[in-house]
Protein backbone atom coordinates (compact mmCIF):
# COMPACT_ATOMS: atom_id res chain seq x y z
CA UNK A 1 0.00 0.00 0.00
CA UNK A 2 1.17 3.69 -1.00
CA UNK A 3 -0.04 6.75 0.43
CA UNK A 4 -1.13 9.09 -2.89
CA UNK A 5 -2.77 11.99 -0.85
CA UNK A 6 -2.56 13.10 2.95
CA UNK A 7 -4.62 15.68 3.82
CA UNK A 8 -5.42 14.84 7.38
CA UNK A 9 -6.46 12.27 9.82
CA UNK A 10 -8.29 9.21 7.71
CA UNK A 11 -11.19 9.29 10.90
CA UNK A 12 -12.07 12.50 9.13
CA UNK A 13 -11.32 12.61 5.36
CA UNK A 14 -12.98 11.31 2.36
CA UNK A 15 -10.71 8.14 1.83
CA UNK A 16 -9.87 7.05 -1.76
CA UNK A 17 -8.29 3.65 -2.45
CA UNK A 18 -6.78 2.73 -6.14
CA UNK A 19 -6.56 -0.96 -6.96
CA UNK A 20 -4.13 -2.15 -10.02
CA UNK A 21 -5.71 -4.22 -12.19
CA UNK A 22 -3.87 -5.62 -14.94
CA UNK A 23 -0.49 -4.74 -14.01
CA UNK A 24 2.06 -7.19 -14.10
CA UNK A 25 4.82 -7.51 -10.98
CA UNK A 26 7.37 -5.37 -13.70
CA UNK A 27 4.87 -2.66 -14.28
CA UNK A 28 3.64 -1.84 -10.06
CA UNK A 29 6.17 1.38 -10.49
CA UNK A 30 3.72 2.41 -13.42
CA UNK A 31 0.65 1.98 -11.75
CA UNK A 32 1.83 3.83 -8.21
CA UNK A 33 2.42 6.86 -11.27
CA UNK A 34 -1.06 6.10 -13.03
CA UNK A 35 -2.88 5.94 -9.78
CA UNK A 36 -1.35 9.33 -8.81
CA UNK A 37 -2.11 10.94 -11.84
CA UNK A 38 -5.66 9.51 -11.75
CA UNK A 39 -6.16 10.80 -8.05
CA UNK A 40 -4.83 14.45 -9.38
CA UNK A 41 -7.27 14.22 -12.67
CA UNK A 42 -10.27 13.53 -10.45
CA UNK A 43 -9.73 16.15 -7.90
CA UNK A 44 -9.11 18.81 -10.77
CA UNK A 45 -13.23 18.34 -11.32
CA UNK A 46 -15.45 20.74 -9.70
CA UNK A 47 -16.96 20.38 -7.04
CA UNK A 48 -13.55 17.91 -6.14
CA UNK A 49 -11.53 20.64 -6.92
CA UNK A 50 -13.19 22.49 -3.83
CA UNK A 51 -12.93 20.23 -1.38
CA UNK A 52 -9.94 18.40 -1.96
CA UNK A 53 -8.02 19.28 1.31
CA UNK A 54 -10.80 16.87 2.72
CA UNK A 55 -9.73 13.59 0.89
CA UNK A 56 -6.95 11.43 1.68
CA UNK A 57 -6.08 8.54 -1.29
CA UNK A 58 -3.88 5.54 -1.17
CA UNK A 59 -2.72 2.86 -3.88
CA UNK A 60 -2.93 -0.40 -3.25
CA UNK A 61 -0.50 -2.30 -5.41
CA UNK A 62 -2.09 -6.05 -6.84
CA UNK A 63 -0.27 -7.88 -9.66
CA UNK A 64 -1.19 -9.98 -11.98
CA UNK A 65 0.02 -12.45 -14.77
CA UNK A 66 -0.91 -10.49 -17.22
CA UNK A 67 -1.28 -7.28 -18.94
CA UNK A 68 -4.17 -5.94 -20.56
CA UNK A 69 -8.53 -6.77 -19.87
CA UNK A 70 -10.44 -9.49 -21.23
CA UNK A 71 -11.95 -8.43 -25.07
CA UNK A 72 -14.47 -11.23 -25.97
CA UNK A 73 -15.33 -8.86 -29.07
CA UNK A 74 -12.05 -9.98 -30.41
CA UNK A 75 -11.70 -12.47 -28.90
CA UNK A 76 -8.54 -11.79 -26.32
CA UNK A 77 -8.33 -12.53 -23.03
CA UNK A 78 -5.94 -12.24 -20.36
CA UNK A 79 -5.40 -13.58 -16.66
CA UNK A 80 -5.12 -10.44 -14.63
CA UNK A 81 -6.24 -10.39 -10.80
CA UNK A 82 -9.37 -9.07 -10.80
CA UNK A 83 -10.37 -11.08 -13.92
CA UNK A 84 -11.93 -7.68 -15.28
CA UNK A 85 -13.46 -7.72 -18.83
CA UNK A 86 -14.77 -5.55 -21.59
CA UNK A 87 -18.75 -5.85 -22.80
CA UNK A 88 -19.18 -8.18 -25.70
CA UNK A 89 -20.81 -5.81 -27.37
CA UNK A 90 -19.45 -2.01 -27.54
CA UNK A 91 -15.77 -2.74 -25.65
CA UNK A 92 -16.58 -0.09 -24.00
CA UNK A 93 -17.81 -1.02 -20.79
CA UNK A 94 -15.60 -2.39 -18.35
CA UNK A 95 -16.99 -5.35 -14.90
CA UNK A 96 -15.27 -7.62 -12.90
CA UNK A 97 -17.19 -10.63 -11.72
CA UNK A 98 -19.42 -11.02 -10.80
CA UNK A 99 -20.60 -9.78 -14.48
CA UNK A 100 -21.84 -11.62 -17.64
CA UNK A 101 -18.74 -14.03 -17.70
CA UNK A 102 -18.54 -14.95 -14.37
CA UNK A 103 -21.07 -15.21 -11.64
CA UNK A 104 -18.68 -15.91 -8.81
CA UNK A 105 -17.86 -12.86 -6.73
CA UNK A 106 -15.14 -14.04 -5.28
CA UNK A 107 -12.96 -13.93 -8.56
CA UNK A 108 -13.63 -10.46 -8.61
CA UNK A 109 -15.36 -7.87 -6.22
CA UNK A 110 -14.87 -10.34 -3.35
CA UNK A 111 -11.33 -9.57 -4.09
CA UNK A 112 -11.64 -5.67 -4.14
CA UNK A 113 -13.64 -6.22 -0.63
CA UNK A 114 -10.71 -8.58 0.91
CA UNK A 115 -7.85 -6.03 0.34
CA UNK A 116 -10.11 -3.11 1.48
CA UNK A 117 -9.94 -5.00 4.88
CA UNK A 118 -6.96 -3.37 5.13
CA UNK A 119 -7.72 -0.06 5.33
CA UNK A 120 -8.74 1.79 8.06
CA UNK A 121 -11.88 3.81 6.02
CA UNK A 122 -12.76 3.52 2.18
CA UNK A 123 -15.23 5.78 0.85
CA UNK A 124 -14.26 5.47 -3.09
CA UNK A 125 -12.78 2.34 -4.33
CA UNK A 126 -11.55 2.71 -7.79
CA UNK A 127 -9.87 -0.33 -9.68
CA UNK A 128 -7.45 1.22 -12.46
CA UNK A 129 -7.33 -1.28 -15.03
CA UNK A 130 -3.92 -1.01 -17.58
CA UNK A 131 -6.09 -1.06 -20.91
CA UNK A 132 -5.59 1.64 -23.47
CA UNK A 133 -8.97 0.95 -24.80
CA UNK A 134 -11.10 3.50 -23.66
CA UNK A 135 -13.51 2.03 -21.16
CA UNK A 136 -15.34 2.06 -17.57
CA UNK A 137 -18.15 1.24 -15.54
CA UNK A 138 -19.44 1.83 -11.46
CA UNK A 139 -18.97 -1.65 -10.53
CA UNK A 140 -22.53 -2.13 -10.13
CA UNK A 141 -22.42 0.50 -7.81
CA UNK A 142 -19.98 -0.99 -5.86
CA UNK A 143 -16.46 0.30 -7.42
CA UNK A 144 -15.37 3.20 -10.10
CA UNK A 145 -13.38 0.91 -12.63
CA UNK A 146 -11.49 2.53 -15.36
CA UNK A 147 -9.03 1.63 -17.64
CA UNK A 148 -5.42 3.89 -18.72
CA UNK A 149 -6.60 5.22 -21.83
CA UNK A 150 -6.91 8.86 -23.44
CA UNK A 151 -10.35 9.36 -22.28
CA UNK A 152 -9.66 7.68 -18.11
CA UNK A 153 -10.18 10.87 -16.37
CA UNK A 154 -13.72 12.01 -17.85
CA UNK A 155 -14.72 8.05 -17.51
CA UNK A 156 -13.22 7.99 -13.67
CA UNK A 157 -14.91 11.37 -12.86
CA UNK A 158 -17.87 10.23 -14.73
CA UNK A 159 -18.15 6.72 -12.75
CA UNK A 160 -17.19 8.83 -9.54
CA UNK A 161 -20.45 10.28 -9.79
CA UNK A 162 -22.31 6.97 -9.92
CA UNK A 163 -20.65 5.13 -7.15
CA UNK A 164 -20.36 8.46 -4.40
CA UNK A 165 -23.76 9.63 -5.09
CA UNK A 166 -26.16 7.40 -6.94
CA UNK A 167 -26.07 9.82 -9.86
CA UNK A 168 -27.81 8.30 -12.89
CA UNK A 169 -26.93 8.32 -16.72
CA UNK A 170 -28.34 10.76 -18.65
CA UNK A 171 -28.33 9.20 -21.86
CA UNK A 172 -30.87 9.36 -24.39
CA UNK A 173 -29.76 7.41 -27.48
CA UNK A 174 -32.43 4.46 -26.68
CA UNK A 175 -36.23 3.92 -25.88
CA UNK A 176 -36.20 0.99 -22.54
CA UNK A 177 -38.90 2.56 -20.82
CA UNK A 178 -40.69 -0.06 -18.80
CA UNK A 179 -43.43 2.00 -17.58
CA UNK A 180 -42.60 1.29 -14.02
CA UNK A 181 -42.76 4.22 -11.72
CA UNK A 182 -39.47 4.91 -10.45
CA UNK A 183 -38.42 7.57 -8.48
CA UNK A 184 -34.86 8.20 -10.36
CA UNK A 185 -31.74 9.19 -8.79
CA UNK A 186 -31.08 12.90 -7.36
CA UNK A 187 -30.49 13.80 -11.14
CA UNK A 188 -33.26 11.76 -13.05
CA UNK A 189 -36.92 12.18 -12.95
CA UNK A 190 -40.15 11.33 -14.30
CA UNK A 191 -41.84 14.37 -12.56
CA UNK A 192 -43.09 17.06 -14.78
CA UNK A 193 -44.89 19.59 -12.26
CA UNK A 194 -42.67 22.45 -11.14
CA UNK A 195 -43.16 22.32 -7.56
CA UNK A 196 -42.25 18.61 -6.87
CA UNK A 197 -39.36 18.81 -9.24
CA UNK A 198 -36.71 17.45 -6.24
CA UNK A 199 -34.11 20.18 -7.95
CA UNK A 200 -37.22 22.62 -8.26
CA UNK A 201 -34.37 25.24 -6.10
CA UNK A 202 -31.99 25.67 -9.28
CA UNK A 203 -34.75 25.91 -11.53
CA UNK A 204 -35.00 29.73 -12.72
CA UNK A 205 -38.91 31.16 -12.66
CA UNK A 206 -38.17 32.37 -16.23
CA UNK A 207 -37.52 28.82 -17.49
CA UNK A 208 -39.87 26.65 -18.73
CA UNK A 209 -40.69 22.88 -17.74
CA UNK A 210 -40.08 21.00 -19.61
CA UNK A 211 -37.59 23.23 -20.80
CA UNK A 212 -38.09 23.33 -24.50
CA UNK A 213 -36.63 23.92 -27.21
CA UNK A 214 -34.11 22.47 -25.09
CA UNK A 215 -31.22 24.46 -27.46
CA UNK A 216 -32.53 27.86 -25.99
CA UNK A 217 -31.38 27.03 -22.64
CA UNK A 218 -28.07 25.96 -23.18
CA UNK A 219 -27.20 26.93 -19.94
CA UNK A 220 -30.01 26.93 -17.39
CA UNK A 221 -31.24 24.25 -14.95
CA UNK A 222 -34.36 22.89 -15.64
CA UNK A 223 -36.24 20.07 -17.02
CA UNK A 224 -34.65 18.78 -20.28
CA UNK A 225 -36.29 15.56 -22.05
CA UNK A 226 -33.97 12.36 -22.11
CA UNK A 227 -31.93 10.25 -19.42
CA UNK A 228 -31.74 6.88 -18.25
CA UNK A 229 -31.46 5.84 -21.66
CA UNK A 230 -34.92 6.77 -22.38
CA UNK A 231 -35.63 9.53 -25.13
CA UNK A 232 -39.39 10.67 -23.68
CA UNK A 233 -40.28 9.34 -19.85
CA UNK A 234 -37.16 10.66 -18.37
CA UNK A 235 -35.74 13.43 -17.42
CA UNK A 236 -32.64 15.75 -16.86
CA UNK A 237 -31.77 19.25 -15.09
CA UNK A 238 -29.09 20.23 -17.38
CA UNK A 239 -28.83 20.23 -21.11
CA UNK A 240 -24.98 18.67 -21.04
CA UNK A 241 -23.42 17.53 -17.85
CA UNK A 242 -20.80 15.41 -17.22
CA UNK A 243 -23.18 12.36 -16.19
CA UNK A 244 -24.53 12.61 -20.34
CA UNK A 245 -21.29 13.82 -22.24
CA UNK A 246 -16.90 13.56 -21.36
CA UNK A 247 -15.47 16.46 -21.44
CA UNK A 248 -18.33 19.21 -19.47
CA UNK A 249 -18.57 20.13 -16.23
CA UNK A 250 -20.97 18.24 -13.63
CA UNK A 251 -24.25 20.41 -13.61
CA UNK A 252 -25.76 22.74 -10.26
CA UNK A 253 -27.50 19.48 -9.40
CA UNK A 254 -25.14 16.63 -9.83
CA UNK A 255 -22.08 18.94 -7.99
CA UNK A 256 -24.81 19.21 -4.95
CA UNK A 257 -25.38 15.52 -4.99
CA UNK A 258 -21.47 14.67 -4.72
CA UNK A 259 -20.93 18.11 -2.12
CA UNK A 260 -23.49 17.04 0.42
CA UNK A 261 -21.97 12.93 -0.15
CA UNK A 262 -18.76 14.35 0.98
CA UNK A 263 -20.28 15.87 4.10
CA UNK A 264 -22.06 12.37 5.14
CA UNK A 265 -18.49 11.40 5.59
CA UNK A 266 -16.53 14.02 6.35
CA UNK A 267 -17.72 16.71 8.77
CA UNK A 268 -16.83 20.23 8.73
CA UNK A 269 -14.96 20.30 12.14
CA UNK A 270 -11.74 18.65 12.48
CA UNK A 271 -11.13 18.88 16.27
CA UNK A 272 -11.85 21.63 18.92
CA UNK A 273 -10.50 22.61 22.52
CA UNK A 274 -11.25 22.20 25.38
CA UNK A 275 -11.35 18.25 24.83
CA UNK A 276 -13.53 17.62 27.58
CA UNK A 277 -16.48 18.75 26.63
CA UNK A 278 -18.29 18.84 29.88
CA UNK A 279 -16.20 20.65 33.15
CA UNK A 280 -16.57 23.15 36.04
CA UNK A 281 -14.63 26.71 36.41
CA UNK A 282 -14.07 27.57 40.27
CA UNK A 283 -12.03 30.58 39.37
CA UNK A 284 -11.95 33.50 37.40
CA UNK A 285 -9.67 32.51 34.54
CA UNK A 286 -10.35 33.16 31.17
CA UNK A 287 -11.27 29.86 29.35
CA UNK A 288 -10.44 29.74 25.45
CA UNK A 289 -12.37 27.72 23.23
CA UNK A 290 -11.59 26.56 19.54
CA UNK A 291 -12.78 24.78 16.44
CA UNK A 292 -10.28 23.34 14.17
CA UNK A 293 -11.93 23.56 10.81
CA UNK A 294 -11.49 21.70 7.75
CA UNK A 295 -11.86 24.62 4.86
CA UNK A 296 -12.26 23.97 1.06
CA UNK A 297 -10.74 25.79 -1.20
CA UNK A 298 -11.83 28.85 -2.44
CA UNK A 299 -14.57 29.76 0.38
CA UNK A 300 -14.08 29.63 4.08
CA UNK A 301 -16.83 28.02 6.69
CA UNK A 302 -18.88 30.35 8.83
CA UNK A 303 -18.77 29.99 12.42
CA UNK A 304 -21.17 31.42 15.67
CA UNK A 305 -20.95 30.78 19.48
CA UNK A 306 -23.53 30.54 21.58
CA UNK A 307 -24.33 30.46 25.14
CA UNK A 308 -27.26 28.49 26.46
CA UNK A 309 -28.38 29.19 22.40
CA UNK A 310 -28.32 32.75 22.58
CA UNK A 311 -25.69 34.37 19.63
CA UNK A 312 -22.63 36.49 20.53
CA UNK A 313 -22.79 39.48 18.47
CA UNK A 314 -19.33 39.19 16.33
CA UNK A 315 -18.67 35.65 17.75
CA UNK A 316 -17.57 34.39 14.39
CA UNK A 317 -13.71 33.81 14.83
CA UNK A 318 -12.64 29.99 15.42
CA UNK A 319 -11.72 30.87 18.74
CA UNK A 320 -14.20 32.22 21.46
CA UNK A 321 -12.79 33.58 24.99
CA UNK A 322 -15.53 33.04 27.49
CA UNK A 323 -14.75 35.11 31.10
CA UNK A 324 -16.28 33.27 33.70
CA UNK A 325 -17.16 36.29 36.50
CA UNK A 326 -19.28 37.53 33.59
CA UNK A 327 -21.88 34.99 34.27
CA UNK A 328 -23.80 34.00 37.60
CA UNK A 329 -23.02 30.75 39.17
CA UNK A 330 -25.02 28.05 37.51
CA UNK A 331 -24.53 25.68 34.45
CA UNK A 332 -24.32 26.71 30.86
CA UNK A 333 -23.80 25.50 27.63
CA UNK A 334 -20.99 26.90 25.39
CA UNK A 335 -21.63 26.10 21.40
CA UNK A 336 -20.49 26.73 17.86
CA UNK A 337 -21.79 26.16 15.10
CA UNK A 338 -20.51 26.05 12.08
CA UNK A 339 -21.56 25.76 8.74
CA UNK A 340 -20.39 25.57 4.78
CA UNK A 341 -22.56 28.44 3.22
CA UNK A 342 -21.46 26.95 -0.14
CA UNK A 343 -23.29 28.39 -3.48
CA UNK A 344 -22.99 25.01 -4.58
CA UNK A 345 -25.59 23.77 -2.29
CA UNK A 346 -29.20 24.81 -2.23
CA UNK A 347 -30.68 21.84 -0.61
CA UNK A 348 -29.65 20.16 2.56
CA UNK A 349 -32.48 18.79 4.26
CA UNK A 350 -30.67 17.08 6.96
CA UNK A 351 -28.30 20.17 7.85
CA UNK A 352 -24.88 17.92 6.49
CA UNK A 353 -23.05 21.04 5.98
CA UNK A 354 -23.60 22.31 9.73
CA UNK A 355 -21.96 20.70 12.65
CA UNK A 356 -22.37 22.35 16.35
CA UNK A 357 -19.92 21.39 19.10
CA UNK A 358 -21.57 21.61 22.42
CA UNK A 359 -19.97 21.88 25.70
CA UNK A 360 -21.38 21.90 29.40
CA UNK A 361 -19.70 24.53 32.02
CA UNK A 362 -20.31 24.59 35.16
CA UNK A 363 -19.25 28.09 36.60
CA UNK A 364 -18.78 28.09 40.10
CA UNK A 365 -17.40 31.01 41.46
CA UNK A 366 -17.32 31.86 44.98
CA UNK A 367 -18.55 34.99 46.08
CA UNK A 368 -17.03 38.27 46.12
CA UNK A 369 -13.97 38.25 48.59
CA UNK A 370 -11.42 40.97 49.90
CA UNK A 371 -7.44 40.34 50.26
CA UNK A 372 -4.20 41.06 49.85
CA UNK A 373 -4.22 44.10 52.07
CA UNK A 374 -1.17 46.12 51.70
CA UNK A 375 0.42 49.61 52.35
CA UNK A 376 2.02 51.40 49.51
CA UNK A 377 4.49 54.13 49.87
CA UNK A 378 2.76 57.65 50.44
CA UNK A 379 0.35 56.59 52.51
CA UNK A 380 -1.72 54.69 50.50
CA UNK A 381 -3.31 51.65 51.34
CA UNK A 382 -4.74 48.76 48.54
CA UNK A 383 -6.31 45.73 48.52
CA UNK A 384 -8.09 42.93 45.66
CA UNK A 385 -11.65 42.06 45.02
CA UNK A 386 -12.37 38.93 43.54
CA UNK A 387 -14.92 36.59 42.95
CA UNK A 388 -18.14 36.95 40.32
CA UNK A 389 -19.44 40.63 39.22
CA UNK A 390 -21.10 40.33 35.55
CA UNK A 391 -22.42 43.71 36.43
CA UNK A 392 -19.38 45.08 37.71
CA UNK A 393 -18.36 46.53 41.36
CA UNK A 394 -18.28 49.06 43.94
CA UNK A 395 -16.21 49.58 46.83
CA UNK A 396 -17.91 51.55 49.90
CA UNK A 397 -16.21 52.98 53.08
CA UNK A 398 -16.71 53.72 56.11
CA UNK A 399 -14.99 54.81 59.71
CA UNK A 400 -18.15 53.42 62.22
CA UNK A 401 -19.76 50.53 60.21
CA UNK A 402 -22.90 52.88 60.06
CA UNK A 403 -22.41 55.75 57.57
CA UNK A 404 -21.44 54.28 54.13
CA UNK A 405 -19.73 56.15 50.96
CA UNK A 406 -19.08 55.47 47.64
CA UNK A 407 -15.73 55.40 46.72
CA UNK A 408 -15.66 53.64 43.66
CA UNK A 409 -17.15 51.99 40.83
CA UNK A 410 -15.31 49.43 38.52
CA UNK A 411 -15.28 45.92 36.51
CA UNK A 412 -13.39 43.33 37.40
CA UNK A 413 -10.76 42.37 34.31
CA UNK A 414 -10.24 38.45 34.91
CA UNK A 415 -12.22 38.01 37.92
CA UNK A 416 -10.38 40.61 40.20
CA UNK A 417 -9.85 44.67 40.96
CA UNK A 418 -7.21 46.15 43.13
CA UNK A 419 -8.43 49.28 44.75
CA UNK A 420 -6.23 51.87 45.79
CA UNK A 421 -7.23 54.23 48.39
CA UNK A 422 -4.54 56.82 48.94
CA UNK A 423 -5.94 58.57 51.19
CA UNK A 424 -5.20 55.96 53.82
CA UNK A 425 -3.47 57.57 56.98
CA UNK A 426 -6.49 60.27 57.28
CA UNK A 427 -8.52 58.03 58.76
CA UNK A 428 -7.80 56.34 62.43
CA UNK A 429 -10.00 53.13 61.48
CA UNK A 430 -11.66 52.12 58.19
CA UNK A 431 -13.99 49.27 56.69
CA UNK A 432 -14.47 48.23 53.18
CA UNK A 433 -17.01 46.50 51.51
CA UNK A 434 -17.51 45.85 47.81
CA UNK A 435 -21.27 45.50 46.95
CA UNK A 436 -22.77 44.74 43.23
CA UNK A 437 -26.02 45.69 41.84
CA UNK A 438 -29.14 43.67 42.20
Amino acid sequence: MQTILTNGPASNRFDIVVLSEAYTSSQLAQFAADATNAINELLSHQPYQEYRSYFNAVAIKVASIESGSDHPIDPLYRDTYFNSAYDPGSDRVITIPPNFADANYSHGQGKVDALLTNVSNCHLPILLVNDINDGGSDGFGKTAIASIGYQSPEILTHETGHVLANLGDEYSYTNVYAGAPDAGEPNTTQETNRLLLKWNAWISPSTPVPTTPPDSYPSAIGLFQGARYDTTHWYRPKLDCLMRDLYVPFCSVCSEALVLAVYQRVRPVDGYSPANTNFSVTNAQAIAFSVALLQPATHSLDVQWFTNGVSWAGATNPIFTLLPQSLPNGTYSVSALVKDNTSLVRNDPTNLLSQTVIWAVNVNIPPLRLDSPVWLPGGKFAFRVSGSAPQGVSIWGATNLANWVSLSTNSLAAGQYWYTNSAATSFPRSFFRAVTPP
